[in-house]
């Protein structure tokens, strides 16, 4: 009796700690290798990560920065950086390192999403399945195998609503201290954050009549914590190292060119028709319009289930951002089969209202849109209504003996396909994106730059930090010597030039010169062709050349 007590009391922790180790094992297997080449965003976050730390500024010369690095006006948020680079002095300098910090993240996300779960079904079995299909959905698998911020800042930010929640239900002080500082923590890991606090903790306040009756322990603490981030988030947009992104990116840009369709449309209009020109074709109707437009396309079973979002660094090619078998599970939620779980209906109308404003702060933004990266807490909380209609599904005793297995085999056989396509096919899919081959220049330049007095390599693609990277070269003489885009003119024997084809757009006449070419330049005069490196789409790479 004792021992059937004791393996009921951990049943619950073994299994989530066995689903855990599936997601850290999807996350980490090949991770160095998988996908095949460092992205120009990774080589990035890991080099100025690493270079910080090692010399207390960052690539312009600027002391430990705290808020951000200025790439190109797009002020990329420090956090995920010094994560990189902390990274770095465990792992060494490779891509294991680099992505190491959103894989362990990525992996954690099983245990807020395990909590969360629980308060809308006090079900451990749906919160067991939940935290099942997190770890495996392709969307969050793909991300987490990479150095995105949205990955780890999801973990951080989901686990502190948890905290809210705990504050809410126990009423310690130290659940609202700890979710306080988690979602601050999430500012200085990626913007849609930003976005997400002043708004993702108003319902508490409304929804739970207990948070209004004690008002001195709950209600002016949440109310004092939500006008905060209201505060603070407006603070940072109203700077410029807050808004960069935004601006660029943004339906609201020129290059969105809403205004731009609204004026034409203004002057296909013939005659004197002001009064219905404003009426139609102002700028709240257009933007309202397109952000509405960029809203839904993030509901879309296309968007979900198909083909994902815009051409990005994370395609995989004919393959949904979650598996078929969850459309099923989710129709199964809402499907008149009677269960024992009592659905917690404070909590659901929390968890929808979450749901709804997940994909907000992606609406806002039209470049590289539905963009499965400013939208990946989206994932996090889309698991949920299909762990239920698994856990619907399951309660079918008549035909559990079928059920069961099916769903099993569905969801085995999409997890197959899928790790097939991303381990085989994304690679090659995705190369042009991903900056094929770069690495493999760098490397066989450092084997044999001791024959050559001078390099001189196209500096497209950042190719100044791969080289840094590979080279591991971290010299605080370096500080300083950046250009705009983090470009440098020269390193030791490297030369970095403006240009993809130096072999013919450069007046080379000095014999003892290395130079590399990109793959589609053709065939120089008066140059002697050394090596063709490939990548793994064997149609990229570079020429490299000598006199």
């Amino acid at each position: 009796m004792f021992k059937n007590s004791l393996v009921k009391k951990y049943s619950v922790p073994i299994a989530l700690g066995l689903v855990f180790l599936i997601a850290f094992i999807l996350r980490i297997f090949h991770l160095g290798s998988l996908p095949f080449n460092l992205m120009e965003d990774e080589v990035l976050s890991g080099y100025v990560g690493r270079f910080i730390l090692e010399n207390g500024v960052d690539l312009y010369g600027n002391p430990w920065p705290l808020f951000y690095f200025d790439k190109f006006g797009d002020y990329y948020i420090i956090g995920p950086m010094y994560l990189t680079g902390l990274s770095t002095f465990l792992f060494g300098v490779n891509a294991f390192a680099v992505r190491f910090p959103a894989a362990f993240f990525g992996s954690l996300i099983v245990f807020p999403v395990y909590v969360f779960t629980h308060f809308i079904f006090k079900n451990k079995k749906i919160s067991l399945m939940s935290s099942l299909l997190i770890a495996i959905t392709p969307w969050h698998l793909i991300l987490s195998r990479s150095m995105v911020e949205g990955v780890i800042g999801s973990t951080i930010f989901l686990t502190g609503i948890v905290c809210f929640l705990m504050f809410v239900e126990k009423k310690k002080i130290i659940w609202i201290i700890s979710g306080i500082a988690l979602v601050v923590v999430s500012y200085f890991i990626y913007h849609p954050f930003r976005l997400y606090a002043p708004v993702a903790f108003l319902p508490l306040v409304l929804i739970f009549p207990t948070v209004r009756k004690n008002s001195f322990s709950q209600l002016i603490p949440l109310v004092f914590v939500i006008i905060s981030f209201i505060t603070l988030t407006l603070y940072i947009s109203s700077t410029p190292w807050g808004k960069g992104r935004f601006v660029q990116t943004s339906i609201f840009s020129p290059l969105a060119r809403v205004e731009g369709r609204l004026q034409e449309q203004i002057f296909n209009m013939e005659g004197n028709r002001i009064l219905e020109a404003r009426i139609f074709h102002n700028k709240a109707v257009g933007y309202g319009r397109e952000f509405i437009t960029q809203y839904l396309s993030y509901f879309s079973p296309l968007f979900l289930f198909v083909q994902g979002g815009a051409e990005s660094r994370y395609d995989v090619p004919e393959q949904g951002l979650v598996y078929f078998t969850y459309l099923l599970l989710i129709i199964a939620s809402l499907l008149p089969i009677k269960t024992k779980v009592k659905v917690q209906d404070k909590y659901l109308l929390y968890y929808l209202y979450l749901l709804l404003l997940a994909p907000v702060p992606a609406a806002f933004t039209y470049f590289g849109a539905p963009n499965i990266h400013r939208s990946v807490f989206f994932v996090v909380l889309l698991v949920i209504p299909a762990a239920y209609g698994l856990y619907k599904l399951t309660s079918i005793k008549k035909y559990n003996v079928v059920i069961v297995p099916a769903v099993a085999v569905l969801l085995l056989g999409e997890f197959l396909y899928f790790w097939h396509q991303y381990s085989v096919q994304s690679d090659i899919y995705t190369a042009i994106r991903r900056n094929d081959a770069q690495r493999q220049v760098v490397e066989y330049i450092e084997a044999n730059k001791s024959k050559y007095d001078k390099v001189y390599l196209p500096s497209e693609g950042t190719m100044s930090l791969y080289v840094l990277f590979y080279s591991q070269n971290f010299d605080p003489e370096l500080a300083g010597k950046f250009k705009h885009d983090v470009k440098l003119d020269s390193v030791g024997k490297y030369q970095f030039v403006e240009s993809s084809c130096p072999a013919q757009d450069l007046e080379i006449e000095n014999s003892g010169v290395l130079v590399v070419n990109r793959y589609d330049c053709g065939e120089p005069e008066s140059f002697t062709k050394l090596e063709t490196i490939k990548g793994k789409n064997k149609l990229l790479g570079f020429d490299l050349y000598t006199r």
